[in-house]
């Protein structure tokens, strides 16, 4: 998915889609990647949608931006939080 599909909430096709909940992202290339929710309208009516960066190797983690609302911060820590798991699971693969 692009940056464009992630912000109108465009859900990729069937076949790209993960859908079993015990789905595996290996992180391996450097960049934005994006992800939406594509359960009824989760992404478009709750914003359930979140991008991770991949740096570079070596590269300093950038600070993060300020939040302004209560929303902002629980969508901050949801992305905290699949930012883990997902780090996690790349190291026990």
């Amino acid at each position: 998915m692009n940056g464009t599909l992630f912000k109108d909430c465009t859900f990729p096709p069937k076949n790209e889609a993960l859908s079993t909940g015990k789905d595996i992202i290996q992180l391996k290339t450097e960049g934005r990647k994006w992800y939406v929710c594509g359960v009824a309208d989760h992404c478009s009516a709750h914003q359930m949608k979140f991008v991770i960066t991949v740096l570079a190797e070596g590269a300093p983690a950038p600070s993060p931006p300020p939040s302004s609302n209560a929303h902002s911060i629980v969508s901050s820590m949801f992305g905290v939080v699949m930012v883990a798991i997902v780090a996690m699971a790349t190291i026990f693969a």
